[in-house]
């Protein structure tokens, strides 16, 4: 239930009760059990005599014979005195008397006296039903306004006004003088009601409608406004007391009834002039929508004004026109139905869920209290009068007892026909779990949950939010605030507290309330985030959970016909949330399944990319080479390059790209592409070559990439030139005894900030049977159990102890396999490559001779 109904539900079911029962209770007393008898003619006196003015068309005067003009001298016996205390006694001599009655009247007719039976009847009263009518039409529509539009305070006006419509039909019998004295007074009180409040609450809610002016503001204005008719409908009750006390007649101290209804008139005026100077300054749309209400609140203005001037002036003593004044109010109930739409309209609210149910609700109610009072006045008619009044009250209480439990009835089956069978609803959520194709789905999944949670409550609203963290994402919403002015509530973030996840965690509870009186710690989250859940009107949170942890979240709003969620539906709500929880598990497994075998796959493939970039063990005349390149994952980052340049030289280079895998090895690949381009420049020297790769790759790489590389280049005479850029160093073998490390000076590639690299390059001549070794940290790193590395020297060792075969690829591999043993963590990607000048004859004095 929208939160501001709900703060408004008691007064509203008060105040329509009361003003139902006090107008329609008013109506049926007032016309079958008070109603004054009536002999369908007019006396007034004229010249000290009682003349018959008018005679009603068709009523039973005139079947009696009676003629306009006729003087009438006794009623059943008794003399009419030609004054107004006579009429006021023959008058109460009439209405004692029940319907049916026959009197006998004395009248003179050109001189000559005449004895005319008149049959009494209680005509139907047009004019007080078509005030009723319209009343309550006035009172329906407003209800309408109010429920569909709680939180704006004109369309609570509005409602006020409508009540005071019931008061004033309550009201209007109190005039009539066949009414017991307490039943008047009671009567008078409703009409003094009307005119205290009914001219300020009209002036007041065009200050609000269609728009908000500044005055509506002003509690100075508002204290004069109103304090000063409710001094008003004061002095018109204590005036009578007041003029017995003093002495006097009532009306010369009591205000005149013109004046009353000038001032009330005058404050409706005013009313009406902010109307139109509202509609005017509103925007063209509304302008629009109030065009109708417009005219119509015109067109009602004159039509009052015309039967005003008509009732008193013209046909001031006319029964005819009494009668049939009705008319001039049939068209008032156009005006409530054009202010009720244009409410609406102007506010862009929904009003069928407010017709569905409550408007039901009350109809099944005035209905009973209509038959029920009806009922009454049928079966007992005056009789019930004549009971004394304790026993008249017991009566009355022992028939209210089947009303009530009919009632109860009625109301029970308007629910059940609104609330859906428990059975059906869990057949719709769970349902939606059976569905196969979507069960490997997490998103089908959850469409298919909200699809069945949208069937089985028709919500005023439902969202599907990913709950990242503990937090749930608001959607912004336009709306209008309390006076009808455009009001935006922007996006906002609800947090779940950490108690409540560690609580539907370990209880299972994965339905909470949103409402105000069960939500405080949306409360604590500040007032735009609870004044944005209650705009959106959420009431339930359903919570799924997936491996113990907030997966997703529906915000539920309203359920259909405005019903709230009972015990019942948050039960079936949590059973469909534990069901969807585990189905999600199995979803997000299958997802992670289906996408570890993908990775797999694309792995495999880049693997398989990365070994097609590896050189071919090259075959160089009187040189051996050894290169083996092992990723600690499927990629890596070590980089392994030999290629001959165009001058006949070849050049080889390890490398190593900070960090591992995919991202690595495509940084290599760069870099490989780039060494392919540098090698290819003959006049490019192995420092130039350094420099641009520094530069290009510092590009590439980020601010946190860098690249370690020794590049080595020789001759076919076994000269050669080592640089080294950040690289662990060269081994070199010139004997089994002889091991020397070759360190030259450079700066790694690509590193931030730019800087000189300052690279040196070593150079020097390999002699027959000599090894040049270029390796990886990966290998020396290499960690066994205790934590310590496999280091330079055990492979210093393994290098001696192979070097007398004089087979370089012995040698890889030998220390490839001793490192897979050595190692048990810390794993990294290995290179080695080894150079290996063949023992004999030298190339070059072979050449020579």
């Amino acid at each position: 239930m929208n939160p501001a109904l709900k703060r408004i539900r008691s007064r509203l079911i008060w105040m329509s009760l009361l003003g139902l029962v006090m107008a329609i209770g008013s109506f049926i007393v007032g016309q079958w059990i008070y109603a004054r008898t009536d002999d369908q003619c007019t006396w007034r006196v004229r010249n000290d005599k009682v003349i018959i003015l008018e005679i009603l068309p068709d009523g039973v005067a005139e079947e009696a014979g009676l003629l306009e003009g006729d003087e009438l001298l006794k009623i059943q016996g008794r003399r009419v005195a030609p004054t107004q205390a006579g009429l006021n006694a023959a008058q109460g001599l009439i209405d004692s008397k029940p319907e049916g009655t026959v009197l006998s009247y004395v009248i003179k007719r050109e001189g000559e006296e005449l004895s005319v039976p008149v049959r009494l009847v209680k005509p139907f009263n047009s004019y007080q039903f078509s005030i009723l009518l319209n009343a309550i039409i006035f009172w329906f529509v407003s209800l309408l306004v109010v429920m569909s539009t709680p939180e704006r305070k004109s369309s609570r006006h509005f409602f006020y006004l409508g009540c005071m419509g019931l008061l004033m039909a309550a009201g209007a019998r109190g005039t009539t003088a066949a009414w017991p004295q307490p039943l008047a007074i009671l009567a008078g009180l409703c009409l003094l009601t009307v005119i205290s409040l009914g001219p300020p609450l009209c002036l007041h809610f065009f200050l609000r409608f269609p728009h908000p002016f500044e005055l509506r503001k002003n509690r100075t204005f508002l204290a004069l406004l109103y304090g000063g008719f409710v001094l008003l409908g004061l002095w018109l009750l204590v005036a009578p007391g007041v003029a017995k006390v003093v002495g006097l007649k009532a009306n010369e101290i009591q205000i005149p009834l013109p004046v009353v209804i000038s001032l009330c008139m005058a404050a409706v005026g005013f009313g009406v002039a902010f109307f139109t100077r509202g509609w005017r300054l509103s925007s063209p749309a509304q302008r629009q929508v109030m065009a109708l209400p417009l005219a119509f609140t015109y067109a009602i203005l004159v039509d009052i004004c015309i039967l005003g001037f008509l009732g008193q002036v013209t046909f001031k003593d006319s029964l005819l026109f009494g009668r049939r004044q009705w008319i001039f109010m049939a068209p008032m109930a156009v005006l409530p139905l054009s202010f009720g739409w244009a409410i609406v309209r102007h506010g862009l609210f929904e009003v069928r869920k407010a017709l569905i149910r409550w408007l039901g609700y009350f109809f099944v109610l005035g209905t009973a209290l209509t038959l029920y009072l009806a009922g009454l006045a049928l079966l007992f008619g005056q009789g019930l009068s004549l009971i004394p009044p304790a026993w008249a009250g017991a009566l009355v209480g022992v028939l209210a007892l089947p009303l009530g439990w009919a009632l109860r009835a009625l109301l029970r089956t308007i629910r059940r026909r609104f609330k859906r069978d428990i059975s059906s609803t869990r057949e719709i959520l769970l349902g939606s779990l059976r569905e196969s194709k979507q069960r490997l789905s997490d998103r089908g999944l959850l469409r298919n949950l909200e699809e069945a949670v949208k069937e089985a409550f028709r919500p005023q609203i439902l969202l599907l939010q990913r709950v990242e963290g503990a937090a749930l994402a608001l959607p912004a919403l336009d709306t209008q605030d309390e006076d009808g002015q455009p009001l935006r509530l922007g996006p906002a973030v609800l947090i779940i507290p950490a108690n409540l996840l560690r609580h539907a965690r370990d209880n299972r509870e994965l339905v909470l309330g949103l409402g105000s009186e069960e939500a405080d710690w949306i409360r604590e989250q500040g007032p735009e985030v609870r004044a944005l859940v209650d705009a959106l009107d959420l009431q339930l949170l359903v919570l799924f959970l997936a491996h113990d942890q907030p997966h997703s979240a529906l915000l539920i709003g309203g359920k259909y016909a405005d019903l709230g969620y009972g015990r019942e539906d948050r039960e079936l709500l949590r059973e469909l949330a534990l069901a969807a929880g585990g189905m999600l598990e199995t979803a997000l497994l299958h997802h992670k399944v289906i996408a570890q075998e993908r990775i797999e796959q694309e792995l495999a493939t880049a693997r398989r990319i990365q070994e097609g970039l590896l050189p071919k063990v090259p075959q160089i005349p009187g040189f051996q080479v050894a290169l083996r390149l092992e990723p600690a994952m499927e990629t890596g980052g070590d980089l392994l390059f030999v290629k001959r340049r165009p001058s006949g030289r070849w050049i080889a280079a390890v490398g190593d790209i900070s960090g591992k895998g995919l991202a690595a090895a495509l940084y290599m690949a760069q870099a490989t592409a780039l060494l392919e381009l540098a090698s290819c420049r003959e006049d490019q020297s192995l420092e130039e070559m350094l420099e641009a790769l520094d530069q290009t790759l510092r590009v590439l790489l980020g601010q946190r990439g860098f690249l370690t590389l020794a590049v080595l280049e020789w001759d076919e005479e076994g000269c050669y030139s080592l640089a080294r850029a950040g690289h662990p160093g060269a081994l070199l073998m010139e004997s089994k005894e002889s091991f020397e490390e070759l360190y030259p000076h450079g700066r790694g590639l690509g590193l931030r900030p730019a800087g000189p690299g300052d690279w040196a390059v070593q150079r020097g001549q390999l002699p027959p049977g000599g090894w040049l070794i270029l390796y990886s940290d990966g290998l020396t790193e290499a960690m066994d159990r205790k934590g310590d590395l496999y280091g330079l020297d055990r492979m210093r060792g393994q290098l001696q102890r192979l070097w007398a075969t004089g087979s370089v690829r012995a040698a890889c591999e030998a220390i490839f396999t001793d490192v897979a043993h050595y190692e048990t963590q810390n794993r990294d990607d290995r290179t080695l490559f080894i150079l290996g000048r063949e023992a004999g004859i030298d190339l070059s004095e072979e050449a020579a001779s």
